[in-house]
């Protein structure tokens, strides 16, 4: 008969084992310790204080800790040392999925790492609540032409599971200085396992698949890409080593995914502007899989699309690469350029997270300045003649959220616009007949 300990809501201390002592989980019977009930608020844990890997040991293959929630948590107070640790979960004692962290270069003195793990019964599609916390999409972060998201949701290309290695969440206790990883390597239940977390739906094949973590800051996986394979190691589990982890790319959120289909990759910006009456384009990727060339087209009416040229991409990398591009006739008045990325197999995919767009006449003001405050955007136009301007606000993906007009007097004018709208980057638009200026904002709250 399996032992099984089980760590409910209801509890307000967390098991700790305290400096030197070590939890040793014997495993010669079947032996689960289940963790039930943690929540964002109100996470469980097992507490570890002693720092040292063999803090926790098991003896077998029988022995557990059950975790299947983002917030029952195994918090191991690691501190400044390095080496290979061990946190042995499982989904029962004949599933047993340890998770194994190599750290190369140790954080600082004090910090600790919070460890979860969980299945997917959804295939990571719907509800989002099995996602963790962080994570907002599992799908591309780019549009297509008619501003409908593409290639929404990329669940099936990765496995029903997700793990999260946390070194910052609370106060006190978090790494200032994240350690660096030699590897991290994940087991999943396979294909003969029960629950699979490889099969149908999914439509990877194993061999291929990567480790990704989710980059919360630029809310997308694909910035960075595992470099590791999958080793089948036995009936019923298969497991993925991540390859070499920055502290700069050591995020808590990760799971397994196709290298032929990873998790979405965004640009990190896509811009334009106007310069001696041409559209100058530029453009930077963090991460290209299988990237033979990039097409940027423009339109007047988002209807006809003209192609304006094509750059060679850099095939697969995960090193960041800029690019430019120069529209010498762009449209009269508005032209909107769209970015797309060619496969070595010819498939074409948009690539462009945002619209931007130039309208290059030429413009007979001295100066025009557009900045944000905490509150306003103010503008600054010093004009030769009394005209209109119209001034716009637009967000990255291309949707207008302000458009107001504004009388211009000879000689120097200031506006205040008040904005109320959410933290992020827009672009700040000011036309007429004689003025054409275009700027990134970044606005906060």
């Amino acid at each position: 008969m399996n032992k099984i300990f089980t760590t409910l809501l209801l509890l307000t201390v967390p098991l700790a084992a305290y400096p030197q002592m070590r939890w040793m989980l014997n495993g010669t019977t079947p032996l689960s310790f289940v963790l039930n009930g943690g929540t964002s608020s109100t996470p469980i844990y097992i507490e570890v204080n002693n720092p040292a890997a063999n803090a926790i040991t098991t003896i077998g293959k029988n022995a557990d800790i059950i975790s299947e929630s983002e917030f029952n948590m195994v918090k191991w107070d690691i501190s400044n040392n390095s080496g290979e640790y061990v946190v042995p979960f499982g989904v029962g004692t004949s599933e047993y999925l340890p998770l194994f962290i190599n750290i190369g270069t140790a954080g600082n003195t004090g910090g600790c790492i919070l460890f979860s793990t969980w299945h997917t019964p959804a295939d990571n599609e719907v509800p989002v609540s099995f996602r963790p916390s962080d994570v907002s999409n599992m799908a591309a972060m780019y549009t297509s032409p008619g501003g409908q998201p593409s290639n929404a949701d990329n669940s099936w290309n990765s496995v029903d599971r997700f793990w999260v290695i946390d070194t910052y969440t609370i106060p006190d206790i978090s790494y200032t200085t994240k350690p660096s990883l030699n590897n991290i390597t994940f087991r999943y239940i396979n294909n003969a396992g029960s629950p699979s977390e490889a099969a149908a739906p999914n439509v990877f094949a194993e061999a291929d698949l990567l480790a990704q973590r989710f980059n919360s800051t630029q809310t997308t996986w694909g910035d960075w890409l595992g470099t590791g394979a999958t080793d089948s190691i036995g009936s019923n589990f298969s497991q993925v080593k991540s390859g070499a982890v920055s502290a700069a790319n050591f995020f808590r959120s990760w799971t397994l995914s196709s290298q032929n289909s990873p998790l979405p990759i965004a640009l990190s910006s896509f811009t334009d502007a106007c310069i001696n009456g041409m559209a100058y384009i530029e453009w930077t990727s963090e991460t290209e899989v299988n990237n033979a060339y990039y097409t940027v087209k423009k339109t007047a009416d988002n209807i006809h699309f003209e192609t304006v040229g094509t750059i060679t991409g850099a095939g697969t990398t995960s090193l960041r690469n800029n690019y430019s591009l120069i529209d010498n006739s762009p449209f009269a008045g508005t032209s909107y350029y769209f970015l797309y990325q060619t496969d070595y197999d010819g498939v074409m995919n948009p690539a462009g997270s945002a619209i931007p767009f130039s309208g290059c006449g030429n413009s007979a003001v001295s100066s025009v300045n557009g900045f944000n405050t905490a509150t306003d955007i103010e503008i600054q136009i010093n004009s030769d003649s009394y005209t209109n301007v119209n001034i716009s606000l637009v967000t990255m993906l291309g949707q207008v959220i302000m458009n107001e007009n504004h009388a211009v007097t000879i000689g120097y004018n200031e506006f205040r616009i008040s904005h109320n709208y959410s933290a992020g980057i827009y672009l700040l638009n000011l036309r007429n007949e004689k003025i054409n200026y275009t700027k990134k904002l970044i606005l906060w709250q």
